[in-house]
C-alpha cells in the first residue's frame, strides 16, 4: 500500500471509530435542539434552590433564541465576556469558521438555572512544534493534510480567557458540569469534533471543578498565563510613583520615545466605521507572531463590538501625525478592564504597544477598576507594567479512545517559561 493510500485510509478510520466508540450520554442524550423563545419572555429571576433531577438541557444554536434579561441574570455586572451583548457580538462576526451553541439549563418552571457557550473550532497544533519539525510536519500533510489539525469543541469565553459557565445563586459549578459535558459530546457528534476542552481556571477556581471533570475524563493541562494587574492605587500618578526609581524611570522612558516618533493615543467612542482598517492591522500582528496564533479577525467584529457593546468598548488608537497606525480595543464591566486585540500598520515597531498598554492602565486606574486585564503573551513587557502573571488550567479529553490515549502522551506545550520582574515597587502590596 503506498504511503498516500495509507494515510487517506487512516485519515478516514480514525473519525468512523470515533462514532462507534463515542461516550454515551449518562444523564441525558440531548438533541441540539431550540426552544420556543417566546415562552420565555416572563422568566422569573429569582434565586431558588434547584433540583437538578427535575431540569432539562438544551442546546441552543443562537443566543438570540433566549432572552437576553433571562441570560443576564445569571452573569450580573462583573463578566462582560460571558454577557448576552458580547457573545451575540462574536457569533455575528463569523470567525474562523467557528460554531457556537449555548446549552442552557431550565427548571420545571422554564428559568434559567445555568448555562454556557460552547464553539467548534479548528486549531492548527503544528504552531506548538519546536520550528525544527515544521519541514517533516508540511511534508507529512502531503499525503495526511488534517496531520494535527484538530477540530475543538470548547466551552469557554470566545476570544477571551475565562469559563462560560454561569449558574444561579445557590447552585455549584460542579453540579452541572455533567449536562456541560453532556451537551458538549452532543456537539462534537453533529460537528464530528474529536477533542473536547473546558477552560479556562485559575487556580482559585478549580475547588469547585477538579474532581468532577477528572471523574467525567478530562485531564488537566496549563493554558498560556493571564496577565493581570490588581488595581490598589487611586490615580495613575499614585501608580507610576509607587515603583522603584529604575523601573518607573525605565517605564517613563519607553513612553518618551514613543512620543519623540510622533505617536499620540485617540480614544475613540465609536469604531465601526473605519472596521476594515482595524481587522487589517489585527492581521499584521497576528502574521508576525511566533508560537501560537489567535482568531483571524474580520472587520464585522469591531462593527459588532462596536455597536452591540456600546459604551462598553472603547479603541485606543495610535495617531502619527495625522495617520492612525496602531490600534488596541478595551471592554469594561463593573470590576474589570479588558484589554482584548491589538494591531498596527506594517513596518519597525515605534513603541505603539507599550503605549496602548500604559493607556488601559491608565483608564482602568481612573474607571476605578478591580482588575486589568491584559490578556495572554507578551508577559515580559506587561509584567514590567506591574502585571501578575496567573496560572490558568484547562481540561481536555477525547471522546475516541485511541486519540484519548495519544493525547495524554503529549508534554505540556502550553506553559511557557516567563521570566517575571519582581520588587518592581517600593512597597509590597
Amino acid at each position: 500500500m503506498g504511503a498516500s493510500r495509507f494515510f487517506g485510509v487512516i485519515d478516514e478510520w480514525l473519525p468512523n471509530y470515533m462514532n462507534l466508540k463515542q461516550s454515551v450520554s449518562t444523564t441525558l442524550k440531548i438533541p441540539i435542539a431550540s426552544a420556543d423563545p417566546c415562552s420565555l419572555e416572563d422568566v422569573n429571576t429569582t434565586d431558588r434552590l434547584v433540583d437538578l433531577s427535575r431540569c432539562e438541557l438544551v442546546v441552543h444554536e443562537s443566543i438570540e433564541e433566549i432572552p437576553k434579561k433571562s441570560w443576564d441574570y445569571l452573569i450580573g455586572d462583573s463578566l462582560i465576556t460571558r454577557s448576552f451583548d458580547y457573545l451575540l457580538a462574536i457569533q455575528n462576526s463569523s470567525i474562523s469558521g467557528s460554531q457556537y451553541y449555548y446549552p442552557v439549563i431550565y427548571d420545571q418552571d422554564k428559568n434559567i438555572v445555568a448555562h454556557a457557550c460552547i464553539y467548534t473550532v479548528r486549531t492548527d497544533f503544528s504552531q506548538l512544534l519546536p520550528k525544527r519539525l515544521f519541514g517533516t510536519v508540511q511534508y507529512l500533510r502531503k499525503f495526511w493534510p488534517s496531520l494535527l489539525s484538530v477540530e475543538i469543541t470548547e466551552c469557554g469565553t470566545p476570544l477571551s480567557w475565562g469559563c462560560s459557565i454561569s449558574v444561579v445563586k445557590g447552585l455549584s459549578r460542579s453540579s452541572v458540569l455533567p449536562l456541560i459535558n453532556d451537551a458538549m459530546i452532543s456537539i462534537a457528534e453533529k460537528s464530528r469534533s474529536r477533542l473536547l476542552v473546558i477552560r479556562d481556571f485559575l487556580e482559585s477556581e478549580r475547588d469547585d471543578s477538579d474532581q468532577q471533570l477528572t471523574s467525567l475524563g478530562y485531564r488537566q493541562r496549563s493554558n498560556y498565563p493571564l496577565a493581570r494587574i490588581r488595581v490598589r492605587w487611586d490615580s495613575y500618578k499614585e501608580y507610576i510613583g509607587s515603583f522603584r526609581a529604575r523601573y518607573r524611570k525605565d517605564i517613563k522612558r519607553r513612553i518618551r520615545i514613543a512620543e519623540s516618533a510622533g505617536n499620540g493615543v485617540e480614544i475613540l467612542d465609536s469604531f465601526g466605521s473605519e472596521s476594515s482598517r482595524w481587522a487589517e492591522q489585527a492581521s499584521v500582528i497576528r502574521e508576525q507572531t511566533k508560537g501560537f496564533r489567535r482568531e483571524a479577525l474580520s472587520p464585522r467584529y469591531y462593527e459588532n463590538m462596536d455597536y452591540l457593546l456600546g459604551h462598553d468598548s472603547k479603541l485606543l488608537v495610535i495617531n502619527n501625525r495625522g495617520e492612525r497606525v496602531a490600534h488596541g480595543m478595551i471592554i469594561f464591566d463593573r470590576e474589570t478592564t479588558t484589554a482584548t486585540f491589538f494591531g498596527r500598520d506594517s513596518g519597525p515597531p515605534q513603541g505603539e504597544w507599550f503605549q496602548l498598554i500604559n493607556s488601559v492602565i491608565r483608564i482602568g486606574i481612573d474607571r476605578g477598576s478591580k482588575y486589568i486585564s491584559l490578556g495572554l503573551g507578551s508577559y515580559d513587557g506587561k509584567s514590567i507594567l506591574g502585571a501578575d502573571i496567573e496560572a490558568l488550567v484547562v481540561y481536555r479529553r477525547s471522546t475516541n479512545p485511541i486519540l484519548n490515549f495519544l493525547i495524554n502522551l503529549i508534554p505540556d506545550l502550553m506553559k511557557p517559561n516567563v521570566r517575571l520582574h519582581r520588587n518592581l515597587f517600593k512597597t509590597n502590596y
